[in-house]
């Protein structure tokens, strides 16, 4: 009897040790398990975050961009583009400005920056007054965007610089076609 109850033992303890072996495993698997999930989880920020990073670089606006090449305030930006698209969806069909408008996020704001039309300097009245006489829309526009320009406290000059900077944001984000449409709605007033 006393070989049974030694016998008992022996196989109590190995099962014993068995199991607490098998219970020592799954927690050793659970706490590989959970390591896993957080080095996922950290894994799966980091790539959201260079995404929208990356869509930040992509989606810099077009005043911003305006602000860091041309060295005008964000104002001025505004204003001047703004009075640019006004130009140019005065020499394009509805349709073509639709197309250039999709390309610029927040179109709306832009135009509604550029500064109304007000009693124009002794300069624009020279050049309004000349483009008026000799019946040519393409002066009068040029006038008044010069116009603008000045009233923005930025020089005649700026409007050529600001000019290619836009078609190529255009260019960027609304492809050729829609950056040609622009180019020659400009180029044609």
């Amino acid at each position: 009897m006393k070989n049974v109850k030694i016998a008992f033992l022996c196989t109590s303890l190995v099962v014993s040790g068995s199991a607490s072996a098998g219970w020592l495993d799954f927690l050793n698997q659970t706490e590989e398990a959970a390591e896993t999930v957080q080095n996922t989880t950290a894994t799966v920020n980091k790539v959201n975050t260079a995404t929208q990073a990356a869509a930040d670089v992509q989606q810099v606006g077009l005043v911003d961009t305006l602000v860091k090449q041309l060295g005008v305030s964000p104002e001025q930006a505004q204003g001047g583009a703004g009075a640019i698209f006004q130009t140019a969806k005065n020499n394009m069909t509805e349709t073509a400005f639709g197309q250039v408008s999709e390309s610029v996020p927040g179109m709306d704001g832009i135009l509604a920056a550029a500064p109304k039309a007000a009693p124009a300097s002794p300069t624009a009245n020279l050049l309004t007054g000349l483009a008026n006489a000799s019946g040519n829309s393409t002066l009068t526009q040029a006038a008044s965007l010069l116009d603008t320009f000045q009233k923005l406290d930025m020089s005649k000059g700026m409007v050529s610089q600001f000019t290619p900077v836009i078609v190529d944001y255009v260019k960027t984000n609304g492809g050729e076609m829609t950056a040609n449409l622009l180019q020659s709605a400009l180029t044609g007033m």
